[in-house]
């Protein structure tokens, strides 16, 4: 499956799948696993995974739309705060509480693809273009 939202994709589920940078987060889980338990080696994977993201989609999947890119940038930021993990392990409270993680992550997974998905439908509609 690329990761390019296109007009055929005809659900909600598939253009939701394809802004998360999955293969980007399974690297981070990973990576956590072995980091030192200090704040510098976490910030330094979280910026370059974070930057790596946009072009890793770019290059290696094929994604030209720039607002694509940029949402599933964003959605790499959201999941490593959800997570906890990260440079997130390092924030206490007011900054950080695991359910403002859940509650952003639950909103952000909603909110974009239903942008996306409903701007290219209207995009469609007002072309004349029948499905």
């Amino acid at each position: 499956m690329g990761r390019a939202i296109k007009r055929q994709d005809n659900s909600f589920l598939e253009a939701l799948l394809k802004l998360i940078p999955s293969e980007i987060i399974a690297v981070f889980i990973f990576l956590q696993g072995v980091l030192p338990d200090r704040l510098i080696p976490h910030l330094v994977i979280s910026l370059l995974l974070v930057g790596i993201t946009p072009l890793y989609l770019y290059l290696a999947m094929g994604v030209r739309s720039a607002c694509q890119l940029l949402v599933s940038t964003l959605s790499m930021v959201v999941w490593i705060y959800a997570l906890g993990q990260g440079p997130v392990r390092f924030l206490e409270a007011p900054f950080y509480e695991p359910w403002y993680g859940s509650v952003i992550l639950a909103i952000w997974t909603l909110i974009p693809p239903m942008l996306l998905y409903r701007g290219k439908d209207e995009a469609y509609a007002s072309s004349g273009e029948k499905e």
